[in-house]
């Protein structure tokens, strides 16, 4: 009987011991990636209504913003200040549209990225000018939302002067 119980309690453990540990829920990657081409449109229809307080929640309060041709800047503070310098021009927002190009999630499901381009006017004191622009937004998860955590977008066209 002892022997019996012994055999039993090693083959228990040996079948605890060759289950996986870790077992994590698989992610769907495709529906990820919906999701933050939401968030791009949504990021689209708040510069179009000017709404900077829609903007900076789609944003971690440390985001980190890289715009074309000034220092780069951190943090919601920083983003709304800058938002509010671009958007005071109402051309921009008239005329602004974007385009994803792609949108990449990373297996785990915490970390993505979507890139694409961006075309608007701005009044200049030499008159309407367009632009177009290209741009790559990095995402991390945070208490299970998607937030960007770094912005950086530049010009196709070239410096004045060059």
């Amino acid at each position: 009987m002892k022997k019996i119980f012994y055999l039993t309690l090693v083959v228990v453990m040996i079948i605890t011991a060759c289950q996986p540990k870790n077992k994590t829920a698989s992610v769907n990657t495709r529906a990820e990636a919906d999701t933050l081409r939401n968030i791009e449109a949504q990021w689209e229809a708040a510069m179009k209504a000017r709404d900077i307080d829609k903007l900076v929640s789609l944003d971690a309060p440390d985001i980190i913003i890289m715009d074309a041709n000034v220092p780069m800047s951190v943090g919601h503070q920083a983003l709304r200040k800058s938002l509010e310098s671009v958007l005071a021009d109402t051309a921009v927002s008239r005329t602004f549209s974007e385009t994803v190009d792609a949108v990449e999630v990373s297996a785990s499901g915490d970390l993505a990225y979507t890139r694409g381009t961006a075309r608007y006017s701005q009044n200049t004191p030499k008159g309407l000018v367009d632009h177009s622009d290209k741009w790559v937004t990095i995402y991390k998860k945070i208490d299970g939302k998607w937030k960007a955590i770094v912005n950086i977008w530049n010009s196709d066209k070239p410096m004045e002067g060059q």
